[in-house]
């Protein structure tokens, strides 16, 4: 008798899940070095923000798999594409120039955006899950939009 494997929504709601808190991660730990990379007190602000929020945001994600009844990842995802997107800010911290650091963070926000939209578009995920992605995406276009922004303002353009 063959038996085909089926994967169920709690399944896809999982794996979707668990990329978006690994993703979140990376973008809290992104943001805390580029809090620490520059010297402007309202960059430091913004950046610092923004790491408390994707950790808000990971660990509302972690409820949201043990609800379903499994373990979260740990860290975030190395060898992932967000994750990348993030090391690039380390060659920009070597300069310390705030645009190019803000120019690392905004690849890694639009790494961030992708994530997100591709599990919005993912249609066997549960409701209550796509709630909660589709309220955080919200947030997460909003913090790419600002950081953008910045990077094109002329207090931070590249000098």
């Amino acid at each position: 008798m063959f038996v085909s494997a089926v994967i169920t929504t709690d399944e896809k709601s999982l794996a979707v899940l668990n990329s978006l808190i690994r993703a979140g991660r990376d973008s809290e730990q992104g943001y805390l070095a580029a809090a620490d990379g520059v010297a402007e007190a309202p960059l430091v602000e913004i950046f610092s923000h923004y790491a408390v929020q994707r950790a808000k945001f990971a660990s509302e994600l972690e409820d949201r798999v043990r609800t379903l009844r499994a373990q979260p990842p740990n860290g975030g995802s190395p060898g992932g594409e967000v994750h990348r997107a993030w090391m690039g800010l380390k060659a920009a911290l070597a300069t310390s120039a705030a645009h190019a650091i803000l120019e690392e963070c905004e690849r890694g926000e639009d790494m961030a955006v992708m994530a997100y939209r591709q599990a919005l578009a993912e249609p066997d995920v549960d409701k209550q899950t796509r709630e909660v992605i589709q309220r955080q995406y919200e947030f997460i276009q909003a913090a790419h939009d600002r950081i953008r922004q910045l990077r094109d303002s002329p207090t931070y353009a590249h000098r």
